[in-house]
């Protein structure tokens, strides 16, 4: 059975280039906002989650917010934080919350697959 990554960022852009690299060999669930992604993680149960930290909401480190409510759900949840911020301070508060990974913007199908391998311990490309 596939296995199934939520992609949660308010940039269509950047889910579309998520979505073209893993969407071979996963099913691909999508989000836009945080409100989303909590709903299509509980509706959905995904085996990884991609989450961008920086987006419209409540706060101005949404995907922050959004990371506490999964762990705070699904301890054992495997979310991945994406982001262009490599601010320290941010990526610090993502590890007390159990954030499992990172990956930094831009980034190449390359090392998003790798993530993928690693987290997953199998491949969304043939």
């Amino acid at each position: 059975m596939a296995k199934k990554i939520l992609i949660t960022d308010d940039s269509p852009f950047m889910r579309k280039i998520l979505k073209d690299i893993l969407s071979e060999n996963c099913e691909i669930i999508e989000a836009d906002s945080g409100d989303k992604a909590l709903e299509q993680f509980e509706n959905e149960k995904p085996d990884l989650v991609f989450l961008d930290i920086i987006m419209p909401g409540s706060e101005e480190e949404e995907g922050v917010r959004v990371l506490e409510k999964i762990k705070e759900k699904d301890p054992g949840a495997l979310v991945v934080m994406i982001t262009a911020v490599g601010q320290k301070r941010v990526i610090k508060r993502c590890n007390k919350l159990g954030a499992d990974g990172y990956i930094l913007k831009p980034f190449d199908a390359k090392q998003v697959l790798e993530m993928v391998d690693e987290m997953l311990g199998t491949s969304c490309n043939s």
